[in-house]
This record gives structure tokens, sequence and C-alpha cells, in this order.
């Protein structure tokens, strides 16, 4: 008989997804154990009516090719939200990687990443960039390279520049009953290093049982020239209990 395993989890604190991050955490989105090719596709609707009219659709698809020596990955989601006849999210992601292992602790990586947020003043931001990625041990990834950048803003002027993509992330356990997951970006412009976006991502999962854990997450997002009437900095947290049976 099959083990089915059914995993129940209870937000207590409901934490947004970064809406207003220019960085995306690719790490999180990495599957380097999947071997062979694999296709995923979700779609989603809900909605209300009555005192508040909302409708939600959501449409997310990825693709893994993956080898012994190559790690190829595309993802796709589009959302939408409406609030009594007004649009209140309406975001575009598509990010396509490709990553060469050339030995146990080397690899070579190319991305392409188009992004589509109006409502955050995005109006098409596009990424093009390629690095070098390092495991010096078997929790630890290293990454360096660089991008172009071009975005689009609404209410303000069109900027193209080249970033350096650095980006190190790392778990560990602490216990046998705690483990910590952290994952640092840091991209600065390479004419002006004072031009500089920042994304840190802290996970924290205790083991409260055999069955019944926890996981405390913390999110930093900085940006020095962030899209007009939003702030430099932002700081996002969320508890998350999980049951599995």
């Amino acid at each position: 008989m099959n083990l089915i395993k059914i995993i129940f989890i209870l937000s207590v604190f409901v934490y947004p997804n970064l809406g207003l991050s220019q960085i995306v955490n690719m790490e999180s989105s990495r599957k380097e154990n999947l071997l062979g090719s694999h296709l995923q596709l979700n779609l989603g609707l809900n909605g209300s009516s009555g005192t508040v009219d909302r409708t939600n659709y959501s449409l997310e698809g990825r693709v893994d090719i993956n080898s012994n020596e190559w790690q190829r990955f595309a993802i796709f989601s589009y959302k939408r939200e409406e609030k009594d006849n007004s649009i209140t999210s309406n975001n575009t992601f598509m990010h396509l990687r490709g990553v060469r292992k050339i030995s146990p602790l080397l690899a070579v990586e190319g991305f392409i990443q188009l992004s589509e947020k109006p409502l955050q003043k995005i109006k098409r931001r596009e990424l093009v960039g390629a690095g070098i990625r390092l495991s010096p041990y078997k929790s630890v990834k290293l990454g360096l390279g660089i991008f172009n950048e071009n975005e689009e803003r609404i209410l303000s002027d069109a900027r193209k520049t080249i970033r350096i993509n650095s980006y190190a992330t790392n778990s560990f356990n602490i216990s046998d009953n705690a483990s910590l997951e952290s994952t640092l970006y840091i991209q600065p412009d390479i004419e002006d290093f004072s031009e500089l976006r920042s994304y840190l991502v802290l996970g924290l999962r205790l083991k409260i049982s055999e069955r019944f854990s926890s996981i405390i997450t913390y999110e930093n997002t900085h940006d020095s020239s962030p899209p007009p009437l939003t702030d430099k900095s932002n700081s996002f947290y969320g508890v998350k209990f999980s049951f599995d049976y």
C-alpha cells in the first residue's frame, strides 16, 4: 500500500509574498535532486459575493529537465485579484534557468527572467544573466555573477543597469529538533555600488513532536531606489504550523 501523507498547515500570521521586492528567491525553486523530465500545472479560482465581491485567478506552471550534469527549469505564473470591481493585483512572472555541473564544487548557470507588476509601479522588468555556483559544503551554496536589467516603471523613467548578482544560502541543524535555513542576495549596480538591492530570508523549523512542527520566517528587502510611493526597506514575518499524518 502506498504511503499517503496529508499535510495540514495552519497559518497564524499570514504574511505577503513580497510583492514589494525586486529580488525573487530562486533558491527555494531549485530541485537539485530531481532527475528526468517533470511537468507541473496549477490553476486556481476563488471568490466571494455579498458584502465584499472578490475574485482571484491564478495560473502557475513549471517544467524541469534534469540529468546528472544539467539542471534546467522554467517557471511561469499569472495572478489577478479583483475586489468590488477594482483590480488589486495583476502580476506576471517567468523565469528560465540552466545550470551545468562542472565538478562537485563548481557549476555555471544562466537565466532569463520577466516580471510585470503594474500595481507596484513596475510595468515590465527584464533580466538576462549568468554566473558561477559553488558548493563548498553539502548545505552551503554560493553564487557570483552578473545580469543586465531593463526596467520600465510607471510614473518614472525607464532604467537600464548592469548589476552584480551575489547570493549565499545555508541550511544546518541547530539541534535534533531545530534547523535554520538562510538565504541572502546582494545586487549592487556595477557603476554605482551605493545603488544596492538586498534580500534576506530566514526560516527556523522547530520539531515539536514526531508529526507536529512549526516554521518561523523572517524576510527583509532593501532597495536604495525603490518604485514610487514605496519604502526603501520592508520586513515581513510569519509563523506556520504543520501536521504530517
